[in-house]
């Protein structure tokens, strides 16, 4: 975060903490804005700027374990951009589990439309059939698939 973001969200808390005490209450974003002598618009890029602020130490003690072993902030933050590995072999076993007893392509509708995302047109151009024809076929696919499904049902109970 920039320096000068920083120091106007500094500024913006200290502006807060000290009408805050004038006051006795929490103030208002127009009493801040006057207090900090800027116009309402100012102001309010002022607040987007300050809340892109917010810095937490990953060295900060989150808790201790029974085996005395500290937990900081780092161990236990989600890697929202890592991939998690069984997921894509969950989802590579339900591919081949719902494309089995499929034809060539009836099997390619399936996963070009739910795994590869295409359209029904982009599909039709891929196997040489008109859009209409591939979502005749993909309705049928999925009914008989859902038939199997309601069949196996008692397999997939938990």
């Amino acid at each position: 975060v920039p320096r000068l973001v920083r120091s106007k969200a500094s500024k913006l808390n200290e502006a807060l903490k000290t009408l805050e005490a004038k006051l006795g209450r929490t103030p208002a974003d127009a009493e801040v804005a006057e207090h900090m002598g800027l116009s309402r618009e100012e102001f309010e890029k002022l607040l987007v700027d300050a809340n892109a602020v917010s810095l937490v130490s990953l060295n900060k003690k989150w808790c201790e374990t029974d085996s005395s072993k500290e937990v900081h902030e780092i161990d236990i933050l989600e890697d929202k951009k890592g991939e998690d590995p069984t997921r894509r072999i969950h989802k590579a076993d339900l591919m081949r589990l719902v494309t089995k007893g499929l034809n060539r392509n009836e099997r390619l509708i399936i996963i070009l439309y739910y795994y590869e995302e295409l359209t029904m047109k982009e599909i039709g151009a891929t196997l040489d059939l008109s859009e209409s024809r591939v979502s005749q076929m993909h309705s049928a696919i999925v009914e008989r698939l859902q038939n199997q499904l309601g069949r196996r049902r008692p397999e997939f109970a938990m």
